[in-house]
């Protein structure tokens, strides 16, 4: 692959677990981004125990019952690539791919040149997913880094109301990185149809003070990848008796997928896919 002169193009991951993940991680899936990383030019960068200690942005998240450092962890992504920009260790032009790590990469051959300044799939569960991000630096993906991690907007948006499309009612939520996107984008909480069938994919489809990106900015810098890009459930995986789970409402199969992520509590089932899809089975470019 030729990359540009003098561009970077780093392979980002965050893997800081205290439990049996952190070995199934580093025994199946650091190999493959290490791989996929080489294959296709990228610098290969892992925050763990030994070079990363846990931010506490937002200490309000011990009330939600999900741990205080598991929710910030999110966010720490985002503060990193702040800290790149302001050590300017990152110019324009710069392209960032973070991967969560419960994420299989299963078409190592296949890899995105981003056409836009922020890409990311909708999911298998219709959310406007995190999992696999690509930031390519400009004016826009600064204002984007800058405001995901903004305590004053965080503050406001966690006791702020959205509609909740299954209820009908007006909530609070649960703000994370990914939640903070929904409000700066203004879109709405979840909806009953899927995301890729929505005008502007969603995008201002809810509107609120709160909402910074104008829906013209959005779509000349946003691109949103196919579901194959961040696959989160498969009937055959993830569902029960033959039927689908109610959160699989954008669907593929495992034949399409490319990255397959292990979102949401279920089992990894990283073995069983090495198996399938080894590593010396990949073809070198």
């Amino acid at each position: 692959m030729v990359l540009e002169k003098n561009m970077r193009k780093i392979l980002t991951t965050f893997a800081i677990y205290d439990d049996a993940r952190q070995e199934k991680y580093e025994k199946w899936i650091r190999p493959r981004f290490q791989k996929y990383a080489d294959m296709h030019g990228l610098e290969f960068i892992e925050k763990n125990k030994s070079n990363w200690e846990t931010i506490i942005l937002h200490p309000e998240f011990v009330e939600c019952g999900w741990g205080v450092v598991r929710e910030n962890m999110h966010f720490n992504r985002w503060l990193y690539f702040q800290q790149l920009l302001d050590n300017n260790e990152l110019k324009d032009g710069d392209i960032i791919y973070q991967f969560d790590c419960d994420i299989f990469i299963k078409e190592m051959n296949t890899f995105y040149d981003p056409q836009k300044s922020f890409s990311y799939a909708i999911d298998s569960g219709n959310g406007h997913c995190f999992g696999f991000l690509v930031i390519k630096i400009n004016e826009f993906t600064r204002k984007l880094i800058k405001n995901i991690i903004s305590r004053e907007l965080w503050l406001k948006a966690r006791v702020a109301k959205f509609l909740d499309d299954r209820t009908g009612q007006a909530v609070t939520w649960h703000i994370a990185d990914q939640q903070m996107w929904y409000t700066l984008a203004g879109i709405k909480r979840y909806s009953k149809e899927s995301f890729f069938n929505l005008p502007n994919y969603g995008f201002h489809s809810e509107v609120t003070e709160l909402t910074l990106f104008p829906l013209e900015e959005i779509i000349n810098n946003v691109h949103i990848l196919p579901l194959e890009w961040n696959v989160t459930h498969l009937l055959e995986e993830t569902g029960r008796f033959g039927q689908r789970n109610e959160w699989d409402c954008n669907h593929t199969t495992e034949k399409d997928t490319i990255l397959r992520h292990f979102a949401g509590g279920q089992p990894w089932r990283f073995e069983e896919y090495t198996n399938k899809y080894p590593l010396e089975w990949i073809y070198e470019k």
